[in-house]
């Protein structure tokens, strides 16, 4: 079972004005889990960047601490990292490693 299944988050494709998007509906998902619809309006550079920050994290070695502070979409939210765990609005919402997995899961998606 894929990670955004067994977190209750559909992705799907949406088309608009002729442009494709790409769209996760959190409405399934546990009240924890919902928060998580965020990554969608995450470019993939950005998610990179998070998913790299997060190895890094994991393997106890120094990531950029500013990371999350300097991207206005993460500021928004009141996202942190508390290890292991990724936090939104002060709650611990999801395991690092299933972060990653979701992460990784949402850029295959995004670009098939």
């Amino acid at each position: 079972m894929k990670k955004n299944e067994e977190l209750n988050l559909k992705f799907y494709k949406k088309y608009s004005f002729g442009e494709k998007r790409s769209l996760i509906d959190s409405n399934n998902a546990t009240d924890i889990n919902k928060g998580l619809h965020f990554i969608d309006i995450l470019n993939d550079i950005v998610i990179t960047d998070l998913i790299d920050n997060i190895t890094l994290i994991q393997n106890n070695m120094d990531y950029d601490k500013s990371f999350l502070e300097n991207a206005e979409e993460f500021t928004v939210f009141n996202m942190t990292f508390i290890k292991p765990f990724f936090s939104i609005g002060g709650y611990q919402t999801i395991h690092m490693n299933d972060l990653k997995i979701l992460l990784e899961e949402w850029l295959e998606f995004k670009n098939s």
